[in-house]
């Protein structure tokens, strides 16, 4: 039987830490700073730091291969390049688009709506005092899960 992907071992176990890279950020600034309005806020602790740790979950969530997937990944590029401080206008801008095209990916997916079906019912933490934290973690966590679903499709494929 001929193997649909072409992906080595190597090359999707480097992508399965990738994805879950997302997870320990989301993990790592509450534990360091506790928790703060939201992910921007540790621009103040972070300063370059945080921009670097931002700009890396973009190249991860670029790792997933799917030009779809770029519009979101240049999002967080833009949010970690212009910091909530100084550019608030510009980093609030590019983080709404990151958040709803990824939503909108994860919705319009053939294998993995029902993450995107998730990703919609949080947006009502928007709305609620001090839910902007929230949301944006539940959101990392989901486009995590996304991401590792696939390079788990991956693993099992690669195996048959």
């Amino acid at each position: 039987m001929e193997k649909i992907t072409t992906a080595s071992k190597n090359q999707l176990r480097f992508r399965f830490i990738a994805c879950a890279y997302p997870i320990a950020y989301v993990l790592g600034w509450p534990l360091l700073y506790g928790i703060l309005p939201s992910y921007s806020s540790y621009y103040v602790f972070g300063g370059i730091y945080f921009t670097l740790a931002t700009s890396m979950m973009a190249w991860a969530m670029w790792m997933h291969r799917d030009i779809k997937w770029s519009v979101p990944a240049y999002a967080l590029v833009g949010v970690a390049l212009f910091n909530c401080v100084d550019y608030w206008m510009l980093h609030n801008i590019f983080a709404f688009i990151f958040f709803l095209s990824s939503t909108y990916l994860m919705k319009t997916d053939k294998r993995f709506d029902w993450l995107g079906d998730i990703s919609v019912t949080w947006y009502v933490l928007l709305v609620i005092p001090d839910g902007v934290f929230w949301f944006e973690a539940i959101q990392a966590a989901l486009i995590s899960w996304f991401h590792l679903s696939y390079v788990r499709r991956l693993w099992r494929v690669r195996r048959l």
